[in-house]
């Protein structure tokens, strides 16, 4: 088996995540954030390598978008700073390498970009359409990304960086200059994975492919949320009696609930999709079906005389609406000016919060 950044971090994320989609090869739900990645990428590939911005845009959308993409942001992401700065280098290098010294062990990646500085220096860059920020050494993608450059060139260091395409350009550039002892320590990591999956593959070959959820155990997370096969790991959920003793139990069941959820929501797709053909499900005295949600669109204009009428119909239309935080910030009202009318209310929620995630 050939190894990628992505198989290793999903392995090291959660095993069973890694034998349904590598091992069994089940295939997985596309999703809006994926297909925007992998569009924005092949337009600056294409643009890049000396194809005219325009006819790069178009072409990526026509050819890669599997599910529809917002058009307009596709052009605000490919036409960053960044991107259009851009001077010679090699664009999406593929490359293969060894990770051992015994050549058993090989690892391949696609370079976004990178060149030869005239100061003898390397650059690196890796495009990145996410929207919260990370630094480079929170994994270990661009450290391999080096360590391969570091062998094919020859030199002690390179300067990487991760420029994350939704923001201006100098918030965009995540930046870490890789030395060789940063680079080992990667390529460590992906080695002892490559080498755990192995061992396991060879055990599993052995008991016949039946596996005893033993060898690659599902490990509840973060991960679950964009994972197509959470539903498959409902049978090892196990929170019963369901204790918060101590913040290790919290953990834990906060982890299920990740799970949980994101299993629950590709049942109720599976679901939605039956009933959109077959009509409603009926469960004993309770049926899911699509029942009419209604709203109102009124212009501004007529909003107006809406909130007139009524006003003078003795009914105060403002003691009903509000203002969302989104719209405050879209009309670029900030606290202070609010602070002249009104005061501040704060509630709190229990909810989960997306953490930092790198795509």
């Amino acid at each position: 088996m050939i190894y990628s950044y992505s198989r290793l971090k999903r392995y090291a994320d959660c095993p069973a995540s890694f034998q349904y989609k590598y091992l069994y090869e089940m295939p997985e739900a596309l999703t809006e954030p994926l297909v925007l990645g992998k569009t924005v990428h092949s337009a600056i590939q294409m643009y890049l390598s000396g194809t005219d911005m325009q006819t790069a845009i178009e072409s990526a959308i026509l050819q890669e978008a599997e599910l529809p993409v917002d058009r307009g942001e596709v052009i605000r992401l490919v036409q960053h700073t960044m991107v259009t700065g851009i001077v010679g280098g090699e664009v999406e290098e593929h490359f293969t390498v060894p990770l051992d010294d015994a050549g058993l062990m090989n690892f391949q990646g696609y370079i976004d970009w990178h060149k030869e500085l005239a100061d003898g220096s390397i650059q690196l860059i890796d495009w990145k359409t996410n929207r919260s920020k990370y630094d480079p050494r929170e994994n270990h993608q661009l450290g391999l990304y080096a360590w391969y450059l570091s062998q094919a060139i020859g030199v002690n260091e390179i300067n990487a960086e991760l420029v994350f395409l939704r923001y201006p350009y100098a918030e965009s550039r995540q930046a870490h200059t890789y030395i060789r002892s940063e680079m080992e320590e990667s390529r460590k990591w992906a080695l002892q994975l490559a080498e755990e999956i192995d061992d396991k593959v060879a055990e599993l070959n052995l008991l016949g492919g039946v596996d005893d959820e033993s060898l690659f155990p599902a490990t509840p997370g973060k991960q679950c949320q964009y994972c197509s096969h959470a539903s498959l790991c409902i049978k090892s959920v196990n929170v019963d009696p369901v204790r918060v003793d101590d913040r290790a139990d919290a953990e834990r069941l906060a982890a299920e609930v990740i799970r949980l959820e994101a299993a629950l929501g590709q049942m109720k797709d599976k679901l939605k999709a039956w009933a959109k053909e077959n009509g409603g499900i009926a469960v004993g005295d309770s049926t899911f079906d699509f029942v009419p949600s209604v709203s109102w669109n009124i212009g501004a204009e007529k909003l107006y005389e809406l909130c007139a009428e009524l006003y003078d119909a003795g009914i105060d239309a403002f003691e009903y609406l509000t203002l969302t935080a989104s719209n405050l910030k879209k009309m670029g009202i900030d606290e202070d000016w609010l602070a002249t009318y009104g005061k501040k209310k704060i509630a709190k929620t229990f909810r989960m919060t997306k953490s930092k995630e790198a795509c």
